[in-house]
């Protein structure tokens, strides 16, 4: 009689526990899940080909994607890397499986030399910091690992040229490969709060 009574009592609890953590967060905004969709679909099938045309032009096809989503609202992550001090933090935020997002208030942790060049030449004016005032104070309060709701727009804190990096444009096909396994968007943060559950 009591061993039933606690598979009755242990079915329910995992019933509950599948039923707050069963689905993951990224999944539930639908513009995430179809951003993130669409890098899959992309992704998949250039990898298995095995093709380094394919490869090459997954890799832009991404971007290109990366590049229609704009500003976004609500998204869930997973605060991944921060390094740097207030003044040039740079943060790796996790948006689905091995998808981040990459914001960054000042470009040498990102870039270096020639690229910076490259950059420099496209307009005189400094491009915007990755992260807003309030995202940093925001951020102070949370710890790595943590669940967090965002809001920004992806690539905002390069302007037009940050893309034309992106792109991996005279990279080899390991290089885009690479990109298509783990891919990094630069994005501008604007909202950064602890995910409340829902």
């Amino acid at each position: 009689m009591n061993a039933s009574r606690r598979l009755v009592l242990l079915g329910s609890s995992s019933l509950t526990l599948t039923g707050c953590f069963g689905k993951p967060c990224e999944e539930r905004n639908p513009a995430q899940l179809a951003f993130l969709d669409g890098l899959k679909a992309l992704a998949k099938p250039a990898l298995a080909s095995g093709n380094p045309l394919q490869i090459e032009e997954a890799a832009k096809q991404s971007i290109g994607l990366a590049e229609k989503v704009g500003a976004f609202s609500d998204w869930c992550g997973t605060l991944g890397k921060i390094e740097g001090k207030a003044q040039n933090v740079a943060v790796t935020i996790d948006i689905g499986r091995q998808v981040s997002l990459y914001a960054f208030n000042d470009w040498t942790l990102a870039f270096a030399g020639s690229v910076l060049d490259l950059f420099s030449t496209r307009s005189r004016q400094p491009p915007p910091p990755g992260l807003s005032e309030p995202a940093i104070a925001a951020l102070k309060t949370l710890r790595l690992g943590q669940r967090i709701s965002l809001s920004g727009k992806m690539g905002e804190i390069a302007g037009s040229g940050v893309f034309d990096w992106s792109r991996l444009f005279g990279k080899s096909e390991t290089e885009h490969r690479q990109f298509l396994q783990t891919p990094r968007f630069v994005a501008r943060i604007e909202v950064l709060a602890a995910e409340v559950k829902k």
